[in-house]
């Protein structure tokens, strides 16, 4: 079944259950982080997502975007943390 056939959910579930070193496209991406393929495109120009280049087409590795993704939450967390810090002080 082509992820243009599937609910959400379902490709959630294909992504995340699959070999972590599969390549994914643009689309398959986007769908996952439910973000538009533009947006993935965009990221990837300006080299803020992980991406392998092969000629003229960009892959997506499922492992790097996911650790990509937990990095953004780490950073995101410790900033939340940092500004209520300051704001007790």
């Amino acid at each position: 079944m082509s992820t243009q056939q599937m609910t959400g959910r379902e490709v959630d579930a294909e992504l995340d259950e699959g070999d972590p070193f599969e390549l994914l496209t643009a689309d398959e991406v986007a769908r996952w982080l439910r973000m538009t393929p533009a947006w993935v495109y965009a990221q990837t120009r300006a080299n803020n997502i992980p991406h392998v280049p092969l000629g003229r087409y960009v892959r997506y590795r499922r492992s790097a975007v996911k650790a990509w993704m937990a990095g953004i939450e780490h950073e995101s967390s410790c900033t939340t943390f940092t500004r209520e810090r300051r704001r007790r002080l």
